[in-house]
């Protein structure tokens, strides 16, 4: 189990932390349990970075990190004060490897990101705004489990600023995040439509119309 104040720590510590204290499997039970109360936020983040930083390739981390993340977005959504999760989610694992991987890959960017992050905008972060996040979350978690090449980095990053905002309580990263979400969006968009205009186009050659 890991043990540690959280206090007023960077992100980037609280990570670096949690990867010193791994053993040689990291469940999400303990990770949930270390980041206490600012669990919504951190979580997200954890989830996000693998994808944000280019990594979304390590086996297994769509099914470890996937479905706990639509999980928490929606209790955000629904105004929970604190994540919940089954068993059966919280008792998957991850490699130490990667999840060192993860951490000193995604360190640099953390710790550049850290220092232009102060409190500010404070509605951007307010107990309303943090459902509407957990909505944006839930979209943006919804098209990363999309198949589609290249599409799981917008979303990823939009993530990964709106939960930064989120744990610092700095609206401006919040913005960020959403600017690059509604990028994502259009994106997927313009991909799933793309696609289903072939469809169409490859019906209506076969069958007439």
């Amino acid at each position: 189990m890991y043990e540690f104040s959280q206090g007023t720590r960077k992100i980037s510590e609280i990570l670096a932390e949690l990867a010193a204290g791994a053993g040689e499997r990291v469940r999400l039970r303990d990770l949930v349990n270390a980041l206490g109360d600012r669990a919504f936020g951190l979580l997200i983040l954890v989830f996000a970075l693998p994808n944000a930083v280019g990594l979304g390739t390590i086996p297994g981390l769509s099914t470890v990190f996937g479905v706990p993340q639509m999980f928490i977005a929606a209790q955000m959504a629904l105004g929970w004060h604190k994540p919940w999760l089954p068993d059966w989610i919280l008792d998957k694992s991850l490699d130490r490897g990667d999840f060192l991987k993860i951490v000193d890959k995604s360190a640099p960017y953390l710790q550049r990101a850290e220092t232009l992050l102060r409190p500010r905008w404070a509605f951007m972060s307010s107990y309303l705004a943090e459902r509407v996040l957990g909505i944006v979350f839930l979209l943006m978690a919804t098209i990363v489990a999309m198949p589609i090449p290249g599409g799981n980095w917008p979303p990823a990053v939009a993530m990964a600023f709106i939960s930064i905002g989120l744990v610092e309580r700095d609206g401006l990263y919040i913005i960020v995040g959403l600017v690059v979400a509604v990028i994502a969006v259009c994106i997927a968009g313009a991909v799933i439509g793309a696609f289903a205009a072939g469809i169409y186009l490859a019906f209506t050659h076969l069958f007439g119309g």
